[in-house]
């Protein structure tokens, strides 16, 4: 179990990114992609009694440049990152993206902490990570930005952990994707080529990872088709090919290597 958990150190990362490129918030672009143009997206807490709190505020781009930076090593970074969101619940406690970004960084702690040998701590983070990303989705149900750093995260989870703890937390991430995929399929085709290529291959992993190759295979074959001549598209191909033993597992395009 231990060994398991602690390859969240460094998949998290990887699937942390993977999924704020789902939605479009570009790692080094912060510019409003699909999030901000879906056009019935709620506000992460619409309450117009709050004069501390702006609903239209994206809430991830007030911390994710120092979370990421966590996720490769800086803990400065890492502690201000999470300051934000203490900062931030605080002031307003059922604020789910805070709560989801604060779960997602604790679920890295908790993988450190396994790394270490630190189990009673890193078991600590694993349940209050969980507890905050389920929270946030409680709260937000359809809020694509909420949704999303969940599935990234509990993605290379359920692939990591025993089957007993892996295929619920896997199941999980199969009803999270494919709740942003509704929310998104009638303007997929005019998200760009990173979020619209993460989207599907994170959806074609899961069903992968869950025995359901028909429905990966229509996702890969999706890939192809709309996205010729591009990473995807060659990433795509290969899944295609590859046998249903074959161990395989999507990386971010353009922030990490396969």
């Amino acid at each position: 179990m231990k060994n398991r958990l602690h390859k969240l150190h460094q998949a998290g990362k990887c699937c942390l990114c993977l999924g704020v490129a789902v939605a479009g918030l570009s790692l080094s672009t912060p510019t409003p992609c699909a999030v901000a143009d879906e056009p019935d997206n709620p506000p992460a807490v619409a309450s117009e009694d709050r004069d501390d709190y702006d609903p239209e505020a994206r809430f991830d781009l007030q911390v994710r440049e120092d979370l990421f930076a966590g996720f490769e090593g800086d803990d400065e970074a890492l502690k201000r990152g999470l300051a934000k969101c203490e900062e931030t619940l605080a002031k307003v406690p059922d604020h789910p993206e805070a709560l989801v970004w604060r779960g997602a960084a604790f679920v890295f702690m908790s993988g450190q902490s396994f790394q270490k040998g630190n189990q009673i701590e890193g078991f600590k983070y694993w349940g209050q990570g969980l507890a905050d990303m389920d929270k946030a989705v409680e709260l937000a149900p359809d809020n694509v930005a909420v949704l999303i750093p969940r599935a990234a995260v509990l993605l290379p989870a359920g692939k990591s952990a025993p089957p007993a703890m892996g295929l619920p937390l896997l199941k999980q991430v199969r009803k999270d994707f494919e709740r942003i995929y509704q929310r998104q399929e009638k303007y997929l085709d005019q998200l760009g080529e990173h979020p619209r290529g993460e989207l599907r291959m994170g959806l074609a992993d899961v069903y992968r990872a869950l025995d359901e190759p028909e429905k990966s295979r229509q996702q890969l074959e999706a890939v192809v088709k709309e996205l010729p001549e591009t990473e995807y598209a060659a990433r795509a191909a290969k899944w295609l090919k590859a046998g249903a033993d074959v161990k395989l597992s999507h990386n971010c395009i353009g922030c990490h290597s396969e």
